[in-house]
């Protein structure tokens, strides 16, 4: 009998991949993706830095290859080849061809190949980019039937070349609210269950657990390598345990397997492995940046890389960083970032070479220069300085707490530019204490304290606590007297006036602001201008002058808006809802809020008058339950926060929810006083649509839900209504459950009064 000739229909794809020795979790998208550029391009690079997975991505991509695609898939894995002259013999040894005398050897592996149909997997080229590219080079000119996928922390850079770049797998949200329905279907997650698992059989992924093991998997930003060694520990410690020891994940994630390649036995050899390889000043800039947590611009990293160990362009390095897989760009930004373990290593290395002063030095000067305008322009800090505080405000900590433990004299400046960003955060609680903490210390320059005061009056008037607000604004007032800083001056008043203000103290409030105005404008500063003049809106619309307060919020409105600062902007839109109000405008008053709403979002510092504002409305339209919805969604914000009104708009909103309450059935009006979740909110801002719930679902009933809502409202008690409808009890209260779920009710009374109202029957 004849041999069957080798055909199409019948090859075998043959390949040296080694069996797969644990589960591949996730990954499905990445995997159609490369499947789709296999078929279509014929070298791959996997890129992406220490401990993303290229290697497992690449086996198990590889390993899916259908029959007909490609006779062979080869594997050559470099990772232990140091010297440029062995991976010739590598590849050549993974594909079986023994080196002729007579022939140079790369000749051989050509000559093999040319006519066959391969997939060659070229595994951690990172070390040896020169040789593999120069290799790849040659097998895709030659072999027209090959097909290269390499794995590596760098691009080869070679013509045809396809980039795909492996980040870490998704990572669940940590909010409370969803995290135990969300983390179990996060492809993280799956990893460490299944990991641990292999360490601990019984293993299961309890409820008290799923947080902890959502905050891991995010803290590790769903590097695959990292959340493994985690895993690990599970025979050891408890999840939440685990956990709680990431603040030093270079020191924990060491439990390695004794077969693995060194560099990949603890997530510190695996980051080390990338950073040896790094030029010197590619090092240098790595240790430098360092210093930054969350991101940092070009601009920052020019002043903590700029030196003469670095003659490179910091640009130009920084490219080379993240092309290196060592930064990444943040998208829609122009802004970068590391990740933290590499930010954790880079930071051990700036400690060994004896450079953490010297980084942190740089940084701190250029906070200060960014700060400065806290002394020479307060009222008007530009929306650009804004930004670039905001978008630092990680570092700026860390540069604060650098300062506190060296008694650095700029510490109550930097402080007070951090108190601030984090007060615009909603965290005014957060800031005062900063504030406490650093005026405790000694200090030798009264401008700075100064700043620092008034940041500290202004946040304890927000809070309601008159007393501390007063003290505060006083030593400021008597700091400044010597200091000889106009605008400083003009800051201290600003600020005593907003103390009064909040405590009533009108006239007062008016007579300081009125002399604000007046160096703002000696001073050209249109912004101090603008903030002069909202505040002196507020005070003439609580002494009932509303024509004068008109006239002060609408001069204020432009200038507000041409700062593009949201927050300056909402609370000029707010004070001019409010003037609106109390003059009968509703249309007006409706639109001002509106607009805040829109202009700031969510921010638990201006989006609670804009709320209140538009109870009001609704109250003066005769729409009870809407306003207290409202106002209730108003008031949870501020408690939030511990933001408080000032006297006058509070006892108005008082007073306007007083009236619905007695519009409405008390259980009725209980019902409507429930905020909004964040969701309906957001939904209300972006598309002014009311989600009243209630009402909304009313049409939605069916005949049976109606049918349980007629009796419930007619007195019967859960036992009458299963006997009247021939099911159980369980049945009746099941029903009821999902009826306050529709409905948006509280409790069984809840939804009587609500039928009862309706004459739902």
């Amino acid at each position: 009998m004849s041999a069957t000739p080798v055909t199409r229909q019948n090859v075998r794809v043959l390949s040296n991949l080694p069996a797969a020795r644990d589960t591949f979790v996730g990954r499905q998208q990445e995997l159609s993706k490369l499947d789709q550029l296999l078929r279509r391009h014929r070298l791959v690079t996997l890129v992406g830095s220490a401990g993303a997975g290229k290697t497992r991505l690449a086996l198990e991509a590889a390993g899916r290859l259908r029959r007909g695609r490609t006779d062979r898939v080869l594997l050559v894995s470099l990772g232990e080849i140091t010297a440029s002259r062995d991976v010739m013999p590598a590849l050549a040894d993974a594909l079986g061809v023994i080196a002729q005398f007579d022939e140079p050897l790369r000749d051989t592996v050509v000559e093999t190949l040319v006519n066959m149909k391969m997939l060659v997997v070229l595994d951690n080229c990172e070390h040896l980019l020169d040789t593999c590219a120069e290799l790849t080079d040659v097998l895709l000119n030659r072999c027209p039937g090959v097909r290269v996928l390499a794995t590596s922390r760098e691009a080869l850079w070679i013509t045809g070349e396809v980039s795909f770049h492996v980040e870490g797998l998704p990572v669940p949200s940590t909010d409370r609210d969803v995290v135990t329905m969300a983390a179990p279907r996060s492809e993280a997650v799956k990893l460490f269950v299944d990991r641990a698992r292999e360490r601990k059989p019984d293993f299961r992924l309890t409820l008290d657990d799923t947080a902890a093991v959502a905050l891991l998997c995010a803290r590790l930003e769903g590097m695959p390598l990292a959340i493994e060694l985690a895993a690990r520990w599970v025979q050891l410690l408890p999840v939440a345990a685990i956990c709680d020891r990431m603040d030093e994940p270079l020191e924990l994630l060491t439990l390695g397997c004794r077969k693995s390649p060194s560099r990949q036995s603890s997530l510190r050899e695996a980051i080390d492995w990338s950073y040896q390889l790094l030029q010197p000043d590619e090092q240098f800039a790595l240790r430098r940046l360092s210093v930054f947590d969350g991101g940092f611009d070009l601009a920052a990293a020019n002043e903590v890389c700029s030196s003469e160990r670095s003659a490179e362009p910091v640009l130009d390095v920084l490219s080379r960083l993240q092309a290196k897989s060592l930064l990444a760009a943040i998208p829609g930004t122009t802004r970068f970032r590391q990740l933290e373990t590499v930010r954790l290593h880079a930071r051990e290395k700036l400690l060994a070479a004896g450079e953490l002063d010297v980084a942190y030095e740089a940084l701190a000067r250029w906070f200060t220069d960014l700060s400065d305008v806290l002394i020479t322009a307060p009222l008007s800090m530009p929306a650009d300085v804004q930004h670039k505080l905001d978008n630092h405000v990680d570092s700026l900590l860390g540069t604060v707490e650098w300062a506190a433990d060296r008694a650095d004299e700029r510490l109550l400046l930097l402080t007070a530019a951090l108190a601030d960003c984090t007060a615009r955060r909603g965290l005014l609680g957060q800031a005062r204490m900063m504030l406490r903490d650093a005026l405790r210390r000694p200090s030798t320059r009264d401008d700075y304290r100064c700043v620092a005061l008034n940041h500290a009056a202004r946040f304890a008037a927000g809070q309601g606590d008159h007393a501390e607000a007063a003290e505060l604004s006083a030593e400021a007032s008597r700091l400044v007297r010597d200091i000889g800083q106009p605008a400083l001056v003009m800051s201290s008043r600003s600020t005593l006036a907003a103390v009064q203000q909040s405590s009533g103290e009108w006239e007062a409030s008016v007579e300081n602001n009125t002399e604000c105005l007046r160096v703002a404008e000696l001073l050209g500063e249109p912004l101090a201008r603008a903030t002069a003049l909202v505040d002196l809106a507020r005070t003439a619309l609580s002494l009932g002058k509303h024509e004068r307060a008109e006239k002060n919020v609408m001069s204020a409105l432009p200038i507000s808006r041409a700062s593009g600062v949201p927050a300056r902007i909402a609370s000029a839109l707010n004070t001019r809802g409010a003037v609106s109000l109390v003059q009968g405008d509703l249309d007006e008053a409706t639109h001002a809020f509106q607009e805040a709403l829109r202009m700031d979002g969510l921010n638990p510092l201006t989006a609670p008058d804009a709320l209140e504002g538009l109870a009001v409305v609704a109250l003066t339209r005769g729409q009870a339950e809407r306003a207290l919805r409202l106002e209730a969604t108003g008031r949870a914000m501020r408690r939030s926060v511990g933001v408080v009104p000032n006297p006058f708009w509070a006892e108005k909103v008082a007073g306007a929810m007083r009236t619905a309450r007695l519009m409405l059935p008390v259980a009725r009006a209980e019902a409507a006083a429930t905020p909004l979740t964040a969701a309906d909110t957001e939904a209300f801002i972006q598309d002014e649509v009311w989600l009243d719930r209630t009402e909304a679902a009313f049409d939605s009933l069916d005949d049976h839900e109606r049918r349980v809502v007629a009796l419930l409202a007619s007195g019967l008690t859960n036992q009458q209504i299963a006997n009247r409808l021939n099911v159980s009890v369980r049945t009746v209260a099941s029903r009821l459950q999902r009826l306050r779920d529709k409905l948006g009710l509280q409790s069984r009374e809840d939804i009587a009064a609500w039928g009862a109202e309706r004459a739902i029957g």
